[in-house]
């Protein structure tokens, strides 16, 4: 993760009133420290409402060699070729994460992915806080002693467990805006009977 965070001095607000930010990043393998980010999603919450007027997909202009995840991805060698500088993106999505708790699904990769373009481009950023639907889940099973099968924690699967409908995974806006979905039906199950403030929901997904 992050080796520091901003200013927590507003976690202590109702969680419900904290900004956050949910983010899909896509890239060009396995390897978060080696591997090309290839395309950058995030999405603005407002519980209870996720604002999707204000979702932005971004796409790297790279000139790595493409392999078979950007096909899964489904990016072509000219959509990269149309793509934004990783400087340009990275500073329209600072701009966008300002003052926001970013929300992520197996969070720890994406943290690395953005560390690692951060550092290419020199460029600093310390989010409020990241909160990881793959580690809320995964803490809330175990509470309940629930064996844990080797794909019961990706994203669809966690979905499946609140009623939400299968969804087309592989492309990072539709990612960014199925993780803010389970975002919140994360946060309204574990605030139900009482208003934790931003930090105490932010512990449940550390």
């Amino acid at each position: 993760m992050f080796e520091k965070m901003a200013n927590w001095q507003h976690l202590r607000m109702p969680w419900r009133s904290a900004k956050w930010l949910a983010i899909d990043i896509e890239t060009n393998g396995l390897d978060a420290k080696g591997d090309a980010m290839l395309a950058l999603a995030w999405v603005a919450i407002q519980p209870p409402r996720i604002m999707l007027n204000e979702a932005e997909y971004r796409v790297v202009n790279t000139n790595l060699e493409l392999t078979q995840s950007a096909v899964v991805h489904q990016l072509s060698l000219s959509d990269i070729a149309a793509g934004l500088p990783l400087e340009e993106v990275l500073q329209d999505f600072i701009e966008a994460a300002e003052g926001a708790i970013i929300v992520a699904h197996n969070a720890q990769f994406d943290a690395a992915v953005l560390q690692q373009a951060l550092k290419q481009t020199n460029m600093s950023w310390h989010p409020d806080g990241v909160y990881c639907t793959l580690r809320a889940e995964r803490r809330r099973l175990e509470r309940q002693s629930k064996t844990l099968k080797p794909d019961s924690l990706t994203l669809a699967a966690c979905r499946e467990r609140y009623g939400f409908d299968a969804f087309s995974g592989h492309h990072a806006l539709n990612d960014a805006i199925a993780c803010a979905e389970l975002f919140l039906a994360q946060a309204f199950r574990y605030s139900s009977g009482h208003t934790p403030n931003a930090r105490s929901l932010l512990k449940e997904g550390r």
